[in-house]
């Protein structure tokens, strides 16, 4: 019985105190008329209920949802180590790009990335489909394309991702965390290179499992599974849509389109067993290698 009074006490005490923060929106016209809020001061309504409930009582009431914070607001949100409670995998954010184009990134994990100084990167987002424009993986030498020296001297890497860094907004350019990736040196080695990447193209590993990878009908991922799973983890937001799905099976979640027509985008992932290969995921979802100088799509991650 003292329980529930106490419960009820601590609720009327909280209504109390947010019909007081309600009150102060409230318009009286004349007595003949109900009390009404102007809609236009909805959104300092619901800013002021959240600043109440999170600096009195600790407690994020989740009325903002990620597309309306900004990119310092969320950085903020970051480095205090709230990511997760303020946002989900799955979130949504539209950029508009210096070209124009806007573009949808999906939060991929929280706590996944290891930050180039130490510690690990907060939020790693993605681009969630395919942005324009064809990239080849390696530009041809000496009229030869190969993956020799992988991701890390891989023209995506070097000329690409740099002037696709210049396009986004410099809001976000500002907040962006350089980060460690491992990657195959391609050519049939085992050698793994660390590079240090401001974004960067997703692994075979950072979409499928270790398990499904080590698995696969695909004798060319299965009989290099080790090099292909030292190249990251599943991130959680592929954890959800494919679990352990294998690289030889297509999956609607994989499809990333381009203009509003389906297409192939390119993984970081060079083939260990062809010198001229890399790996991308086509327009029918599945996993599959192409000759690095072909012109392909392109969604890339990074962190913050």
């Amino acid at each position: 019985m003292k329980i529930n009074k106490t419960i009820a006490d601590a609720a009327q005490k909280i209504y109390g105190e947010v019909m007081q923060i309600i009150d102060t929106h409230v318009i009286h016209e004349n007595p003949a008329t109900d009390p009404r809020i102007d809609p236009s001061c909805l959104e300092a309504l619901c800013c002021e209920l959240d600043t109440h409930f999170a600096d009195k009582y600790g407690v994020d009431t989740q009325c903002k949802p990620l597309n309306a914070y900004t990119w310092d607001e969320i950085k903020t949100i970051a480095d205090a180590g709230k990511a997760a409670d303020f946002f989900k995998v799955g979130d949504e954010k539209a950029i508009k790009l210096y070209t124009g184009e806007t573009v949808v990134l999906v939060i991929l994990g929280f706590n996944h990335d290891n930050k180039a100084g130490g510690g690990k990167a907060a939020i790693t987002f993605g681009v969630k489909d395919i942005i324009d424009g064809w990239y080849e993986f390696n530009a041809p030498v000496n009229g030869n394309s190969s993956n020799v020296g992988g991701w890390d001297k891989s023209k995506m890497r070097g000329v690409y991702m740099r002037r696709l860094f210049r396009l986004l907004p410099t809001d976000l350019q500002a907040v962006i965390t350089p980060v460690e990736k491992m990657t195959s040196a391609g050519v049939g080695s085992p050698e793994l290179y660390k590079s240090i990447d401001d974004l960067f193209l997703l692994s075979l590993a950072e979409i499928y499992s270790h398990d499904a990878i080590a698995t696969s009908a695909w004798g060319v991922i299965k009989d290099n599974a080790t090099v292909y799973n030292a190249e990251g983890e599943q991130y959680e937001y592929w954890q959800k849509a494919i679990g352990d799905l294998d690289p030889d099976n297509s999956s609607d979640e994989l499809i990333k389109t381009r203009g509003g027509g389906a297409d192939y985008w390119w993984l970081r992932s060079p083939r260990v067993d062809d010198d001229s290969y890399a790996w991308c995921v086509d327009s029918d979802g599945y996993a599959g290698g192409d000759r690095v100088g072909g012109g392909f799509g392109v969604s890339f991650g990074f962190c913050v």
